[in-house]
């Protein structure tokens, strides 16, 4: 596919690095160092020139006969204005804008002829994920899917549990959710069912909202968090508060910037939180405000150097739950060095929402942190080889797990007598799994991920 992206910011370079993979890739940005890091780093084309200008759009459209359009400037309006130009010399574009103000999510069916076809924000989506972590208080990662609500969550298994030494298939799990994977250390497990769990493992969950809670109160949440910090009065640590501040249970709320003019602008927006001017990283200041006694602390401030050290001073005070972002890429293995991994990147959250709008939702692919680690989705038609048999009695290759099926507008979560019907969706999780052999097990070609 031949894909124009606007923009050589983080969220560009990101986007450029992500979708180079297996499409051709040209980058337009106005910032000559920008445009040579982009040049040096990734196997794109790159002009030096203003992605907002109407006629270097239509040129760049025309000549690299773009099939996908993908706005990243660090204005919102600029990257609707960009798209809309784009839609306007070429109606069969596929267009994407990235945005940072919630205010600039807009509707875009085709009803409204917006010339958008699509809006990713990742500082929403990343807030949310922020939000499920800070009160799931036995989960380590959380990610949405786009099935039916369905979520994704992974737990540490700490030493003592009681279902350590157990083997998969004897844990009593709740019928609303159904266990994809399990992590030890650097290995991916699928063979769920004869695994005995050991502690450090991390189990990794599939499920609706119900039964995502309920798996973490199995893992023996003691009691409810109720303190929180937040480092950063950005966009995100403002989404997190206000979440936070609407649930239905109890929450102290305290969010520190070094920045008083967003320090002002949290004091109005929120009500029921602290609001601090200070620096993030001052070791006295995280001290004096008790951070190691917050149940969660949860940095998103916009440099990767204060989140890192945030979170690294409040691991020595002891704060009970330590949740970061992370914009730079290599910074995931450094936070993951230090020990803390419950972290969120942005590469993740771009690659995920773009490669929903490259491909169909009948195909819906989702890109886990783990190198060849993937979900998607297949229907059973009157040709699958699953049709009218038992989930007990399929042979899956290594590396292949059936997680979820949608039958009518209903999950269920396939057991071992669970006997697959026509018109079922169902979801399937693999890891480095040779693509012949689902082919071979779904009777169809499996989209290239």
């Amino acid at each position: 596919m031949n894909i124009i992206i606007i923009g050589a910011g983080n969220v560009g370079f990101t986007s450029a690095e992500v979708l180079a993979e297996g499409h051709n890739v040209l980058v337009v940005e106005n910032d000559r160092t920008k445009a040579d890091s982009v040049k040096d780093l990734l196997n794109v084309s790159v002009l030096y020139e203003d992605g907002t200008n109407p006629k270097i759009l239509e040129s760049v459209i025309d000549e690299h006969d773009a099939e996908l359009v993908v706005a990243t400037l660090p204005e919102d309006g600029l990257n609707l204005f960009a798209c809309m130009i784009c839609k306007k010399y070429k109606p069969s574009v596929r267009t994407v804008a990235t945005v940072k103000n919630q205010d600039f999510i807009i509707d875009t069916s085709e009803e409204n002829g917006l010339g958008v076809d699509m809006i990713i924000s990742p500082e929403v989506i990343i807030s949310k994920k922020m939000f499920k972590l800070a009160i799931l208080e036995n989960a380590v990662d959380y990610e949405s899917t786009h099935f039916l609500d369905l979520a994704i969550a992974t737990f540490k298994i700490v030493d003592g549990h009681d279902i350590v030494g157990k083997a998969g298939m004897n844990l009593e799990i709740p019928e609303t959710c159904n266990i994809v994977c399990i992590y030890r250390d650097e290995e991916v497990i699928t063979n769920v069912e004869t695994t005995v769990i050991l502690p450090d493992d991390r189990i990794s969950v599939i499920g609706n909202e119900a039964g995502i809670g309920l798996f973490n109160k199995m893992m023996g949440a003691g009691r409810e968090n109720e303190e929180f910090v937040i480092m950063g009065a950005n966009a995100v640590g403002l989404n997190i508060a206000k979440a936070l501040d609407s649930m239905d249970r109890k929450a102290h709320i305290k969010i520190i910037d070094e920045n008083p003019d967003l320090c002002v602008k949290a004091s109005r927006e929120l009500s029921n939180a602290v609001v601090v001017n200070a620096d993030v990283v001052d070791p006295n200041m995280l001290k004096l405000e008790n951070v190691g006694r917050a149940d969660v602390l949860i940095s998103v401030t916009n440099s990767d150097e204060k989140n890192l050290l945030a979170c690294m001073a409040s691991l020595k005070f002891g704060t009970g739950k330590i949740i970061s972002r992370y914009l730079t890429k290599q910074y995931g293995e450094i936070f993951k060095y230090t020990g803390i991994e419950t972290i969120f990147g942005y590469h993740l959250a771009i690659a995920n929402e773009i490669t929903k709008g490259l491909i169909s939702d009948e195909d819906a692919i989702l890109r886990m942190k783990h190198d060849g680690e993937y979900f998607f989705s297949v229907v059973t038609d009157s040709h699958s080889p699953l049709l009218g048999k038992s989930y007990g009695n399929l042979s899956l290759p290594e590396g292949v797990r059936f997680v979820t099926v949608i039958r009518n507008e209903c999950t269920v979560f396939p057991r071992y007598d669970t006997v697959f019907e026509e018109g079922d969706r169902v979801l399937v999780y693999t890891y480095k799994v040779k693509r012949g052999a689902v082919r071979k097990l779904l009777g169809k070609k499996v989209m290239e991920i």
